[in-house]
């Protein structure tokens, strides 16, 4: 039997904490194996190089970056999230939620 009802408003967390300067490193290093460009790093040469790859569509390097985000939104709204994938989901599965007690709505 359901005793309350409680609304939850849309919002999202950040796993991970994000060193830009080093996400864009990695990608830098990750995405010049492709070119064998690898002696070609210096000290600032990170974003101008990922700027030239996503501007010849070379988009596949991004996934070897992680950052993690806890998005808690309407179900429809997650549809269309991983409908544009570029990324891993995991999402809580409606199977599987005990729906005695407190229910949710967002």
């Amino acid at each position: 039997m359901i005793q309350a009802i409680k609304i939850i408003k849309p919002s999202f967390i950040l796993e991970d904490k994000i060193d830009g300067n080093a996400i864009l490193k990695n990608i830098e290093k990750y995405g010049r194996v492709s070119h064998k460009s690898e002696g070609n790093i210096i000290s600032d040469s990170a974003k101008k190089f990922i700027q030239k790859l996503l501007s010849w569509g070379h988009e596949s390097v991004l996934e070897h970056e992680k950052i993690t985000v806890r998005i808690i939104c309407d179900r429809g709204i997650t549809h269309e999230i991983i409908r544009h994938r570029i990324a891993a989901y995991t999402q809580e599965s409606t199977r599987y939620c005990n729906y005695t007690g407190l229910i949710q709505f967002i």
